[in-house]
């Protein structure tokens, strides 16, 4: 009986070596584990510079048959995918969090125009001040009331709706952000594949 190996594949993968082997980027599972060791210390791509590649998934499979023709190999991920070299630089730390500071002072700043402008545009002061005429009778302290629990159920619904308090998460589903991030990245990883597939750049078998 032929043995089996089951390979896995994210749609994109960054490694920080520039010898890529398979276990780098792919999930292999063998139930001959002399097998499954070999062939994730196999070598596949060395990367002489900072850049990505596209991969189809069929060098893969040419790769491993070459040295085990006889063994069945079931693909359990994407077809196509990416493998992102980035080399380690120097102080990234450092970097990450200055750029990490102005985005937000960036986004502080932005969000609080962006909600400056939307209430002027709608005339929320005007607002204000008619129901606190209204209900109260007087401008002045009613606006100044009703201001204050404006901002408190604005800050408290983002909060809600972010689902983020600092570095704590009100509940264990994903934000909306990351939600965003995650479609964002599929998009490019997406674009990218196709692009490059049209181009007939990507390694494939031969």
């Amino acid at each position: 009986m032929n043995e089996t190996i089951y390979i896995k594949v994210a749609e994109c993968i960054e490694v920080n070596k520039p010898k890529v082997s398979f276990s780098d980027f792919l999930t292999i599972y063998c139930n001959n584990k002399n097998i499954e060791n070999a062939v994730k210390a196999m070598h596949f791509f060395t990367f002489h510079k900072d850049g990505q590649i596209v991969v189809s998934i069929l060098k893969i499979i040419e790769m491993i048959q070459e040295k085990y023709p006889n063994i069945q190999i079931d693909n359990l991920g994407e077809e196509d995918f990416i493998i992102v070299y980035t080399i380690p630089k120097k102080n990234e730390t450092l970097r990450e969090m200055i750029s990490t500071f102005f985005i937000c002072l960036v986004a502080f700043f932005g969000g609080g125009y962006a909600i400056m402008a939307y209430n002027t545009d709608v005339g929320a002061k005007e607002l204000f001040v008619n129901l606190s005429m209204l209900f109260l009778g007087n401008a002045k302290q009613g606006t100044m009331l009703l201001s204050i629990c404006y901002s408190i159920g604005l800050t408290a619904g983002m909060i809600i709706f972010f689902n983020h308090i600092g570095n704590r998460k009100l509940s264990r589903d994903p934000t909306p952000l990351e939600i965003q991030m995650r479609l964002y990245e599929k998009d490019i990883s997406t674009t990218i594949i196709k692009d490059v597939s049209r181009r007939n750049e990507s390694i494939e078998a031969k």
